[in-house]
């Protein structure tokens, strides 16, 4: 499993890293990957992030991450490192611009 946590680009700043991985995004048959995690609790996103890799979603984008729902997707990472199902798994997590 691959994670790349990116920082939110604020209005008037160019999104570099944000806007090339939309770009790259595919469409599969439950449409785009995007997660918006500002509507999961950090073990809802957890869930939502295992259930869309059994699927078979080989790469994810969550917007508007905050700091626990990041260190607890890192964790997660940690603990399913031997699963062979989740190998290939590209997590891309939009952390929310701090104002």
């Amino acid at each position: 499993m691959q994670i790349q946590v990116i920082v939110e680009a604020r209005a008037n700043k160019a999104e570099d890293s944000f806007g090339s991985v939309m770009a790259g995004l595919k469409r599969t048959e439950h449409g785009y990957p995007l997660i918006h995690a500002d509507a999961y609790a950090v073990e809802g996103l957890l869930g939502i992030l295992d259930v869309r890799a059994a699927r078979g979603e080989r790469e994810l984008m969550v917007l508007q991450c905050g700091r626990e729902q990041i260190q607890a997707v890192l964790e997660w990472q940690s603990e399913t490192e031997d699963l062979l199902n989740l190998k290939d798994l590209v997590i891309h997590l939009v952390r929310k611009a701090e104002i």
